[in-house]
């Protein structure tokens, strides 16, 4: 049969019709990123337009998570540090890509209700790289351009209702903020890989002025630990080495203004004591550190005199040590997860139950200590003998873990995702989320 040119141009104009409905019906139904907001506790296909910034939580997808904030971009966002006072919960970090939540790449600050209702944003210039507490507020410092000739560090003053004004220009990346006292904010920052500086920052009239500033500069490598208040002065924690021949425990004592003095504990080839973390003890300093490539634990007395230390027998790659209530916790990691212990005065050890093969990220006081610890697929909960729960979550980064009742808990963190979290709209978001036990 002959078709017309009449009846080819009746099914051209079909066929696209055709084609345009076809296209609308897998629009509508092709996968999109799930919102995670809303007080329906539901997952939505769609995100609405606009996405509503200023939103309630969603109700927990396992039994465990009462509720769950989540802030969302399509990049990897991260926690730098959190905070909770007030009923409000103050959650600093850095967003790499400026859509959904964030309206810029870098540092923010997201201020969250008591009921997990985001309440507003803060934006920095720069990448966040310490944040702190401090009178009146919080301290955040960022950098732009970081190892570059152009590379600029500041230190902002945040106020309880978000709002931030910037205090100073810094010497170097600031890998800490804190307060002593009502008069003093204290950044320590790291000035390449061999120098650290802290500078104090004192009140002048309504303000704030930089004051005396100490450089540690000893021709070795550093890497921070922290920095604590003694009765004569500062004490700054740190690893000096100089790869691959020379590994010590850092200990440098000084006067803001000062020259620092310093204590070190390790050495040149068998000599050398790697140290992974430290915290103040017993008037001095513990740390667990690899000592002949096998794990140790040390303690420093408080006149960095003497030096007791305990060896473990094993070889590890990775350590944490946390304490609450005046107990210490040392966590060693290797391949197959790691192993937590309770360290006694004595550095005698009590191993952890329920821990086995998985990281010690936190400890809270729950009527005793309970024991958080992640792996790359979970997050377990135990109470030092067995495990109480465990959250299908992928590669957990917990910042901060919040005690709000009785084996209830708020958990500030970072993921990928998982069967117990809304799924991430990009490599990973943040969280917020309600425990109970």
């Amino acid at each position: 049969m002959r078709i017309t040119k009449k009846q080819m141009a009746v099914i051209t104009v079909l066929n696209i019709v055709i084609a345009g409905l076809v296209g609308l019906i897998f629009f509508l139904r092709s996968p999109r990123l799930a919102e995670g907001g809303g007080s329906g506790g539901k997952d939505v296909d769609v995100v609405a337009t606009p996405h509503e910034k200023l939103r309630g939580p969603s109700s927990g997808k396992v039994k465990e998570i009462s509720r769950e904030t989540r802030l969302m971009g399509s990049g990897d966002e991260s926690v730098v540090f959190a905070f909770s006072a007030g009923g409000v919960t103050y959650i600093f970090g850095n967003a790499t890509v400026k859509d959904y939540d964030f309206d810029k790449i870098g540092g923010f600050l997201c201020r969250m209700g008591s009921d997990g209702t985001i309440l507003g944003f803060t934006y920095f210039d720069g990448k966040m790289t310490a944040a702190g507490v401090v009178e009146g507020g919080f301290g955040v410092a960022t950098v732009t351009d970081a190892g570059e000739a152009t590379e600029k560090s500041v230190l902002y003053l945040v106020g309880d209702d978000g709002d931030s004004r910037e205090l100073s220009e810094l010497d170097g990346v600031a890998v800490d903020i804190k307060s002593f006292d009502s008069k003093k904010i204290v950044a320590v920052t790291a000035i390449g890989s061999g120098t650290l500086k802290l500078t104090e920052f004192t009140r002048a009239g309504n303000g704030w002025a930089a004051g005396n500033s100490t450089r540690i500069s000893k021709g070795l490598n550093m890497q921070y630990f922290g920095c604590y208040l003694s009765r004569d002065g500062y004490i700054i924690c740190a690893r000096a080495y100089s790869s691959p021949r020379y590994d010590a425990l850092a200990l440098f004592k000084f006067q803001a203004g000062g020259d620092a003095v310093a204590y070190y504990y390790g050495g040149n080839d068998e000599s050398m004591l790697r140290p992974y973390a430290v915290l103040p003890y017993g008037g001095g300093f513990m740390a667990v550190c690899s000592y002949g490539g096998e794990a140790a634990v040390v303690t420093v007395n408080s006149d960095m005199t003497l030096l007791n230390r305990a060896m473990l027998r094993f070889e590890f790659t990775d350590a944490t040590l946390t304490d609450v209530n005046g107990k210490y916790y040392a966590c060693f990691i290797d391949a197959n997860g790691g192993v937590t212990y309770e360290i006694k005065e004595n550095l005698s050890r009590n191993t952890i139950g329920g821990a086995f093969g998985a990281r010690l990220s936190a400890v809270v006081n729950m009527d005793g200590p309970l024991f958080i610890c992640t792996t790359d697929s979970a997050v377990k909960f135990t109470d030092g003998e067995s495990v109480l729960a465990s959250l299908d979550v992928k590669q957990a980064d917990i910042r901060r873990v919040i005690k709000t009742g009785h084996n209830e808990m708020l958990i500030v963190l970072s993921a990928k995702g998982g069967k117990a979290l809304s799924s991430p709209t990009g490599g990973s978001d943040v969280y917020v989320i309600a425990v109970k036990l």
